[in-house]
Formats: C-alpha cells, sequence, structure tokens
C-alpha cells in the first residue's frame, strides 16, 4: 500500500495565531496516518488544545497499533486513542483556569490494507475525492447541522448563517465524548482530503475539481487551497491535508 500525503497550514488575515495543528507521516515517524485539529479557548488554550490531540493520538496509536492491529478492529483503536486524547486535554481544561473551557475539534484518517479509517468529532472535515467526484464523508458537530437536519433552516441557509461557528462536539469539553468512526474501502487513486473550516469558510471544493484533478502533488494541492482561502480573505486559520491512495495492496 503506497500513500501520498501533503499539508499545509497558515493562520489567515485576520487571526493572531494559529490554532490548527495537523501531523502527516514522516520518514521516521508513525505511518498510515494523518490528523488535523482546530483548537478553541483564550491564553493560548486552543494552541495547546489541538497540539496535544494530535500528540496524544500518535503516542497512543504508535504503540497500540503495532502490538493490537491484528487482534482489533482499527476503527476500535481510533476511538479509543480520540477518548484518551480527549481526556487529557479535558484535565488539563481543570488544573488551570486560564485554559478554561479549551477544546478541539479533530479529524482522523489511518490506512490499513485498503480501508481508511476515519474519526471525527467537530466541523473540521473529510472529504473523498473519487473519479472526478467529492464527496463529504464526514458531518459537522455544529449548530447549523443541527436546524439543518430539523428543518428550522435550508441548505441555502447555512454558510450565512449568524451562528455558524458554534460547534455541539469538541475534544476536552467534557469528560466524555461520542466520536463518530467511519470504515471506507478505497479504490485505486482516491484521494482523502482532510480541513479546517477556514478552508470551507472560502473555498467550494466541488467548484474546484480542476484544482484537485490538475495538482501534481498532494503538496501542491494542500497548498493551492489553503491559499485560494487565504487569498479571498483568510478570516481563520486554514489547514488542508491531502492524501493520495497510489496503488492497492500488490503484494504476492
Amino acid at each position: 500500500m503506497l500513500l501520498e500525503y501533503g499539508g499545509y497550514s497558515h493562520k489567515g488575515m485576520v487571526r493572531k495565531s494559529n490554532e490548527d495543528y495537523y501531523y502527516i507521516p514522516s520518514t521516521n515517524k508513525f505511518q498510515n496516518l494523518a490528523l488535523i485539529a482546530d483548537g478553541m479557548g483564550g491564553h493560548n488554550a486552543g494552541e495547546l488544545a489541538s497540539r496535544m490531540a494530535v500528540e496524544t493520538i500518535i503516542d497512543y496509536l504508535s504503540v497500540r497499533m503495532g502490538r493490537d492491529e491484528n487482534t482489533h478492529e482499527p476503527l476500535g483503536l481510533i476511538e479509543e486513542a480520540i477518548k484518551v486524547s480527549n481526556n487529557k486535554i479535558f484535565k488539563v481544561s481543570l488544573s488551570n483556569e486560564s485554559y478554561n473551557g479549551m477544546g478541539t475539534t479533530l479529524v482522523s484518517a489511518y490506512f490499513s490494507n485498503g480501508v481508511l479509517y476515519l474519526g471525527h468529532v467537530g466541523d473540521s472535515r473529510g472529504y473523498l475525492i473519487r473519479n472526478g467526484q467529492i464527496r463529504q464523508l464526514t458531518k459537522d458537530h455544529s449548530l447549523v447541522q443541527e436546524l439543518l437536519d430539523n428543518g428550522t433552516i435550508t441548505p441555502d441557509e447555512v454558510d450565512k448563517h449568524p451562528q455558524k461557528n458554534i460547534i455541539t462536539r469538541a475534544l476536552g469539553t467534557e469528560n466524555d465524548i461520542d466520536i463518530d468512526c467511519h470504515k471506507i474501502p478505497l479504490e485505486e487513486d482516491d484521494i482523502i482530503l482532510l480541513c479546517t473550516d477556514g478552508l470551507i469558510l472560502h473555498v467550494d471544493l466541488q467548484e474546484n475539481i480542476d484544482l484537485v484533478e490538475s495538482a501534481h502533488s498532494m503538496q501542491e494541492l494542500a497548498s493551492g487551497l489553503v491559499n485560494q482561502a487565504v487569498e479571498r480573505g483568510g478570516l481563520d486559520n486554514v489547514t488542508v491535508v491531502a492524501i493520495k491512495y497510489i496503488n492497492m495492496k500488490k503484494e504476492g
């Protein structure tokens, strides 16, 4: 199984700091995993929460995947890792008054034997790009999404709703957390796109399918999308990770 990764993050044109944090593998780091977190909270608590979420999950899976993947469903291990991360952030939020209310979104992608295992909390998103079509894999944990689901607002009202930025679920805000998990079989040349809401605020992915298909690398794709969001206003931090599933398992 071969995977090509690209990742890029920008603080945008308005925010003083970047509370997004992401992970893609390097040669000496945990492989087959990509993560994006979008932190929240004052006094740099958002930056701390997003970094803690990512680093805790990497540490947990680095130990457990090699030992337990053959005896445990990877999706279960992903869920455990996110819960461990949630508990750690929540305890830190209680330990210092300046960290009160800290939290972070999270979207994680783990790849094994031609399958994507996706974990998700908050309004950062995961997309599947296949044969020129883009499909959203995650469902926002947000007030606007709930209003849309119950028919209070229409799809056309979502992007301009005054409470668009209110999320209903985040890591670190409560002791227990509900996690959305998905198992998606992959096909040759699938692209998985992870992003924070700073991208969606400015960029319609469906309208940018030409950019997706013309990018020479996943790094070019990630940076191209982020730069487009920044050029269109950059009202929030913007982070994109792109992963291409280059070929199916061909051993033997």
